[in-house]
This record gives C-alpha cells, sequence and structure tokens, in this order.
C-alpha cells in the first residue's frame, strides 16, 4: 500500500478546489512513475478517510481523472491507472534545474526565408515626425465605442456574434454599397462587394485567383511596394511603365500590349502610390478601351479616394466598366484609423464569389460586429462628419507643412503640393543621402522614411513621402525646423 497520505500534499486554502489538487499529486506521481500502469487505487471512501477530507471530494478527483484518462473506473472491480500509461522508472527529483528551461530559440526543422519581401519593422510611431497615414488622435473614439456597444446591446444582433457570411454581413455591404454608388458613381449591389481586412488582404485574394506563375502585371515605375510584392511572390512577371505629371504612361502600355500578353495592370488612380500624382481622365479612358481590346484585368486600388483637398475628384474606372475589366479596391482604415481593418474588394459578382471561397482557408469571416458598427455609423452620419472634420484639419496641415519646407528647403527638397492624401512625395537633392540624414533625425527624435522601400531599381530614386497628417501645425513646425537644422549643419 501506497504512503497516500504523504503522496498527496494539499492546502484547503488555496483558490485551486481540493479535488483538484488531489488529481493533481496522483498524475504527478503517474508521471515520476512512482504509481504504474494498471494499479488498483483505493476506493474513494478509504482515501477521503485516509486524507481526512469528504468522500465527495475524492470523487470528484476521480472523476476528473477519468476525465483525463488518466484512470479507468472499472465496475464491481474498482479504480485502476490506464493501462496506456508509459512504464516510467522513478527518478530523483534533483534539487534545482542547472539550466531553466526556456522556448527553442530557432525551430529544429528547415524554415525557408521570403527574401524577396523585407522584414516586418516597427512603426515607431511613438516617435513624432512625418508619419504617412492619418493622426490616430482624431480617430472619432466616441462614436465608434457607441456603435459598436449599441450593437452588442440589440438582442436581434446576437446572431452576428456566431458565424457570419464570408463576404461580409449583407447589411453593411448594402449600405457600402449606397454610398460608393452615391461618392463614386459605381452601379454596384451588395452582391459585388467582398469585405477585407484591409485593401492589401483583397489584393493577395485577387493575385491568387485569378493569375499563374509567369502571367505578366504591369505597374507603375515606382509603385506601392506591397502590391509589387503580391505579384512577385505569386511568381507573375512585372514590368514597370514610368508614372509622371499625368499619373502611369498609357502609351507604354499600349505598346507592351502590342509586343506580348499582359495579364494585368494595377494602378492607384485617385493619387497615385508613392507620387500622389491623379491619373488623368483621357488616360483613364484610354486604359480602359485598352484593357477591353487586349483582354487585361485592371486592379484599381483607390486607397484614398475620400480624401480630396480640391475641386471634385475624378471618378474611377470603375464607375465607366460596362465589360467588368475592372476590379476596385479601397479601405476605410485611412478615412478612419488604421487599426480598424475593413477593406473591401468589388467586381462581378461571380469574382465576389471565387474570394469567399478563397477566404476561407485563411480567414473565415471578417469582424460582423465591426461591420455592423460602421453600418450604424454611415447611417447617423458619423462617418461622415468625421470625414468633413478630419479633411479640414488635413488640408490646413498640407498647407502648413508645404509653406514651411519651401520657406525653410527651397533648393533642397523638391515637391508638388499634393491634391490630396496623407503625404507629399519630396525629392532630395543629391547631397542630401537619404538614408544618412534619417539616422541623424532619429537621433534627434524625429521620424522620416528613407525612401528605400520606393526604389524600384539599385539606382536609388533619393525620395521619401513626407507624412503630414499625423502632425499638427505646433509639431510640423518643430519637425521642420529640426529637419531644416539637420541638413544645414550636415552642409555647413
Amino acid at each position: 500500500m501506497l504512503p497516500w497520505k504523504t503522496i498527496i500534499q494539499f492546502q484547503k486554502d488555496e483558490n485551486c478546489p481540493v479535488y483538484l489538487q488531489i488529481a493533481n499529486a496522483i498524475i504527478l506521481e503517474m508521471k515520476r512513475g512512482r504509481i504504474g500502469p494498471g494499479i488498483r487505487l483505493p476506493g474513494t471512501r478509504q482515501l477521503a478517510e485516509t486524507l481526512n477530507v469528504h468522500r465527495k471530494t475524492v470523487v470528484r478527483a476521480y472523476e476528473e481523472l477519468d476525465a483525463q484518462a488518466w484512470i479507468e473506473l472499472r465496475p464491481n472491480q474498482g479504480t485502476f491507472t490506464s493501462h496506456e500509461l508509459p512504464e516510467i522508472n522513478p527518478k530523483r527529483l534533483a534539487a534545482r534545474q542547472e539550466k531553466p528551461n526556456t522556448f527553442p530559440a530557432t525551430t529544429g526543422y528547415p524554415v525557408p526565408v521570403n527574401k524577396l519581401i523585407r522584414t516586418p519593422v516597427s512603426p515607431n510611431r511613438h516617435i513624432p515626425g512625418f508619419h504617412d497615414g492619418p493622426d490616430a488622435r482624431m480617430v472619432p473614439v466616441g462614436e465608434i465605442a457607441k456603435a459598436y456597444r449599441s450593437v452588442l446591446m440589440k438582442k436581434l444582433n446576437a446572431k452576428y456574434t456566431s458565424y457570419v457570411d464570408t463576404a461580409g454581413v449583407e447589411k453593411f455591404r448594402r449600405v457600402l454599397s449606397e454610398q460608393l454608388n452615391a461618392s463614386r458613381g459605381l452601379q454596384t449591389t451588395f452582391e459585388n462587394i467582398m469585405i477585407t481586412r484591409g485593401s492589401t488582404m483583397g489584393l493577395y485574394l485577387i493575385v491568387n485567383i485569378l493569375f499563374s506563375k509567369g502571367d505578366t502585371v504591369i505597374a507603375g515605375d515606382p509603385n506601392y511596394y506591397y502590391a509589387d510584392r503580391a505579384f512577385l511572390n505569386a511568381g507573375m512577371k512585372l514590368i514597370r511603365v514610368r508614372v509622371d505629371d499625368c499619373g502611369i504612361d498609357v502609351d507604354a502600355i499600349e505598346k507592351l500590349c502590342r509586343k506580348k500578353k499582359i495579364n494585368a495592370v494595377h494602378i492607384t488612380s485617385h493619387h497615385h502610390y508613392p507620387t500622389t500624382v491623379t491619373l488623368t481622365a483621357s488616360r483613364r479612358i484610354k486604359l480602359l478601351s485598352l484593357a477591353e481590346k487586349f483582354g487585361f484585368v485592371i486592379i484599381e486600388d483607390d486607397y484614398d479616394y475620400d480624401l480630396h483637398y480640391c475641386s471634385s475628384p475624378i471618378l474611377p474606372l470603375a464607375s465607366a466598366d460596362t465589360r467588368g475589366m475592372v476590379i476596385y479596391i479601397g479601405t476605410l482604415s485611412k478615412v478612419l484609423s488604421p487599426a480598424i481593418r475593413t477593406g473591401y474588394v468589388i467586381a462581378p459578382a461571380n469574382l465576389v464569389l471565387e474570394l469567399a471561397r478563397l477566404r476561407q482557408i485563411i480567414d473565415t469571416q471578417g469582424d460582423p460586429i465591426m461591420e455592423l458598427a460602421l453600418t450604424e455609423m454611415y447611417q447617423d452620419g458619423s462617418i461622415r462628419r468625421h470625414l468633413k472634420k478630419s479633411l479640414h484639419e488635413y488640408h490646413q496641415r498640407r498647407d502648413f507643412v508645404c509653406a514651411g519646407l519651401s520657406a525653410q528647403l527651397p533648393d533642397l527638397i523638391d515637391f508638388k503640393v499634393p491634391d490630396g492624401g496623407l503625404a507629399i512625395w519630396a525629392k532630395f537633392h543629391p547631397s542630401i543621402p537619404l538614408p544618412p540624414l534619417t539616422e541623424r533625425l532619429l537621433a534627434r527624435g524625429i521620424i522620416l522614411s528613407n525612401g528605400l522601400i520606393h526604389n524600384t531599381t539599385p539606382l536609388s530614386l533619393n525620395a521619401t513621402r513626407l507624412g503630414f497628417a499625423w502632425m499638427t501645425e505646433t509639431e510640423a513646425a518643430k519637425a521642420i525646423d529640426i529637419l531644416s537644422d539637420t541638413i544645414h549643419s550636415k552642409k555647413a
């Protein structure tokens, strides 16, 4: 008979229930090998008397052991340890471990390194400076919280806390369809919309559904880094076409189409990324005509259509598409917050269905509660009011930063005032290489992208996006002063 009173130690005043302490003590002895497989355990009454506890406590301990398959309860025979336990020789417990257990630093198997895509880096948003993106301090937190709570408190929305349509909540897609039709001249229904976690997810799904290794895609030079990587990672051939002040060179695209099969053209038509230029109306019309003639897909990424400060923006190509050649991608992350990962893909219904099929193996669905909250915010006007307020503020910040750069660095930074968006495309004088400059600025507490992500060839553009929306005028004045002083002190 094993010394059960010695083996099973427990404390009645601990948070862990006594029955679990008893069960855990028996499991520990099994692991150590002191209690082997097929060993008969004391009856519940006998063990309860030995341990001076209520019999029901031991019953619950045995039930727990049985549930975890450590023991077998045999009617009319007794309770036995499982026969499937490994044979373990008893070992003396060391006084202490010489080396604490740590999680493995590397895998025990080879992991291929994707050298095509850069290693993720910290966004350093806690450091002030020329960050590209909306000001997180302007997020309408109260309205979002109110709408989110409202959705959760309504009993009729309980069904949305479970699984929903993979393409997104129909109610949200209907409201979004109405908004996009009104603002962008589209003719969609909810069946033409797939909700995604940001626009990049939509592009990834599109590439993996429509294209194969060896297919050819045309993109601007320069172009959005992660769009390029989505194509290259799928094994596509990427041909770059120059981007000038009127957008991507459509005549050059036509010449390429006459020489070889082109499968897709990727554009950011409204405010080209990274240069911020707008694709002119005449080039849009010609590009759409070329797509119909040569059969290539136009992937139109309109990530910041709503952020326009001048006259009414030119309608997207998707608004004039009658042959189903354009796939339109957008996001609410720039309007509200990057943390709200709500993007969308607009396309004919047959492609939306295929997008939903593929999405299931990486992300069963989106965020239905957030989608319903956004629905309420569209319907009560919260998003419209926030957009109006933020546009006014960003417009002022753009003008302030542009004026400051022109006044302090007129011959050293070349830029055009952008019609919209959240950043300025700035080309620095060759005497001011960007990577060393950004290191010196960081040492002085100011963030500036080194622009290397925009280089498409070994030859550096020595240009970057200067975000202006992230800073108040006071913060921008300080950042520009430090930028100017850092540049001039180096040149002195």
